[in-house]
């Protein structure tokens, strides 16, 4: 057998999310280019509405719910997902790049000898090889890679494809499975991050982002102040996400969330290949450094030189006077 399964992502209220549906839209073209059948997997607790929001335009949905995913391990999702794939017939599967996936889908990949490319950008068929594309070298370079294993695993930064529409239904199937009683991970507690006010950051129109040269965490206001005024989401670099000045969920990057607005608004970022990366996506970069030699100035559609506090400030009081 063969055909192209897609893992759906499931968020802490039970809904299918966007980059899901981002995920499906680049997996029915490739489908189709490989004249397969697509098929989808959801794991997970209480997975009643994801699956209802995931069947449109699938051959079959394949599910393994239950309470042995939550606490969230490694081996559960593993044990699950080679389930599914083997029940599915399966040979080229699609993940969305990112957490937890980003755990335990190289996970998966050894254990099923599979070949596995990560933060892909695009996906195609080229003389009947899979090929990949990918930011490189710190993002600098796009390589690209032709998978030749006969089981073949992508994990796919989804942002710059459009949501697909998925209407109508499938047959769904549950796959049951025992879960090793044996696991060497025990959960000792879990810290829960509050949700952030606001569009997500994956998911929002307009991105401001703060870095190192922003100054501190007291002047973090600012960014906020900006965010509210402009209904952003707000993003960081990753030396402020290290510094903790705000949480790693909003660093944006190579290493952390990849991007697509119609406006990102670097402040005080100096413009890391890897930060770069991150934002190939966006259609419009404002950057904004005291630096005028600073690297985000070779991304940026404009640029403004100076100090960030002042110019935020006037800008803010400017989009106030506008709206009236």
């Amino acid at each position: 057998m063969s055909g192209v399964l897609i893992f759906g992502e499931v968020d802490s209220t039970g809904q299918l999310t966007t980059a899901s549906l981002q995920l499906a839209s680049a997996a029915r073209e490739l489908a189709s280019a490989l004249n397969q059948a697509l098929f989808g997997g959801l794991i997970g607790t209480k997975l009643d509405r994801a699956c209802e929001s995931f069947q449109g335009g699938l051959a079959s949905l394949y599910m393994s719910e239950g309470e042995q995913f939550s606490p969230y391990s490694t081996q559960a999702y593993v044990q699950a997902a080679r389930a599914i794939i083997e029940a599915s017939g399966a040979t080229t599967i699609l993940f969305v790049q990112g957490s937890p996936a980003r755990e335990w889908v190289p996970a998966l990949a050894a254990q099923m000898d599979a070949g596995l490319v990560t933060n892909c950008t695009a996906i195609a068929v080229q003389d009947n090889f899979l090929v990949a594309t990918k930011p490189v070298n710190g993002g600098s370079v796009l390589g690209t890679f032709h998978i030749t294993s006969p089981l073949r695993m992508l994990m796919l930064s989804t942002s710059e494809f459009a949501p697909l529409q998925m209407e109508g239904s499938c047959a769904v199937q549950t796959v049951d499975l025992p879960i090793n009683a044996s696991s060497k991970v025990s959960v000792l507690s879990e810290v829960f991050e509050g949700a952030a006010s606001g569009p997500r950051l994956k998911e929002a129109g307009i991105v401001i982002s703060g870095g190192r040269g922003v100054g501190g965490e007291t002047n973090w206001h600012h960014i906020e102040a900006a965010a509210q005024t402009l209904s952003a989401a707000v993003g960081c670099s990753r030396p402020v996400a290290e510094a903790g000045w705000l949480s790693s969920s909003h660093q944006v990057g190579l290493s952390g969330t990849t991007v697509a607005p119609s406006l990102y608004i670097a402040v005080g970022i100096s413009g890391a290949p890897q930060h770069l990366a991150g934002i190939t996506a966006a259609k419009m970069v404002v950057a904004i450094n005291n630096d005028e030699n600073a690297d985000i100035f070779k991304r940026a559609d404009l640029g403004v030189v100076g100090d960030f506090a002042e110019i935020l400030k006037g800008f803010t009081h400017r989009v106030k006077a506008l709206r009236g």
